[in-house]
């Protein structure tokens, strides 16, 4: 994502956070703990089991890249800060299998460089311990995750900030702690590059959505579909596309529906670039239904789904710097 200075400053003195609170809230959604580490974006987030998710890493909108990890209890609708990554990330890779968050390389450094350094995080002990690199040659941030199984998948990203879209396809083994070497070569690369996308895997099928080729303003509204148990077969593209083809939107899965909320470049300022539509894709119609705006647009953050509801943490809500510690709840 570019972040030019002259960008931040605008889009701070056109559009008020605070505007868009005033508005009427819709019933759908529920305003929680904001997120201690301030206003954040960038970040990665994952649910650690039913009650518990956590956030790393991303960019606060004074200070820069952090490496800080705050863990969410929604009972007690409280956080706690935990042991903090061993580097600074930002777009971090991010998903749990067997109750251990895993970060499988993601954005680091003043040039928001693709890193392929992974770790493993265990609640039980508090600790980061690291794991298998992911190929140098794929190392890459915002990248769309999935988990099946025992294997996380990884599809598109972004090498660098202002850098390659890419078409890369990756999977990590949790039990035998090694990237997967023989993926099929037309399960191996998504049709066009992408970045900032979303997606996940629902049943045996992994799904990227949208997200941008290039440029911000090169937004798309495909959608790839990867079965994992017919790697040979490749990915194909559903007729179903986004009604608002969008880039860096939460996506949270209920069900066989995967839901999308915010995102940036959008060419409308009422909003300092960022998308207010929330959409919701039916994964067994291939179709789109449009749900209730966001009552704080934004983009840059990560959508949570536990007991059926989607946990939105954080994110920018202008084009740049300008960022929210607001966290809310969507219930379907």
């Amino acid at each position: 994502m570019i972040n030019p200075i002259s960008l931040s400053l605008f889009w701070a003195l056109t559009f008020s956070p605070t505007a868009a609170l005033a508005q009427s809230t819709p019933s759908a959604w529920k305003t929680l703990a904001p997120v201690p580490a301030g206003p954040i974006h960038e970040h990665a987030a994952a649910a650690l089991n039913a009650t518990h998710l956590a956030i790393v890493g991303g960019m606060l909108e004074r200070g820069g890249v952090i490496d800080s990890v705050y863990i969410y209890d929604v009972p007690k609708d409280a956080w706690k800060k935990v042991a903090s990554l061993p580097i600074t990330i930002n777009h971090a890779n991010a998903a749990v299998v067997d109750g251990k968050l895993y970060i499988l390389g993601g954005m680091t450094g003043a040039q928001w460089n693709g890193t392929p350094r992974s770790w493993v995080y265990d609640p039980a002990t508090d600790k980061w311990t690291a794991i298998a690199s992911m190929p140098a040659s794929e190392a890459r941030g915002s990248a769309v995750m999935g988990v099946y199984g025992k294997v996380v998948w990884l599809a598109s990203g972004k090498t660098k900030s202002g850098g390659e879209s890419v078409t890369t396809v990756s999977a990590f083994d949790t039990a035998s702690g090694k990237w997967l070497v023989d993926i099929p070569a037309k399960a191996k690369n998504i049709p066009e590059g992408r970045d900032h996308g979303g997606g996940g895997i629902v049943g045996t099928k992994l799904y990227q959505l949208g997200g941008s080729l290039g440029a911000i303003e090169n937004r798309k509204d495909t959608v790839f579909v990867l079965d994992l148990e017919d790697l040979e077969k490749g990915w194909v593209t559903a007729k179903g596309r986004m009604p608002t083809p969008r880039r860096g939107f939460a996506t949270g899965i209920v069900g066989t529906k995967i839901y999308t909320f915010g995102g940036e470049g959008n060419p409308d300022r009422t909003y300092g670039g960022v998308f207010k539509e929330a959409e919701v894709y039916d994964t067994v119609t291939d179709t789109w239904a449009s749900l209730p705006g966001m009552n704080l647009p934004r983009h840059g953050s990560a959508a949570v789904v536990m007991g059926g509801k989607i946990y939105i943490p954080g994110g920018g809500t202008a084009m740049g710097t300008p960022a929210t510690a607001a966290f809310d709840v969507y219930s379907p």
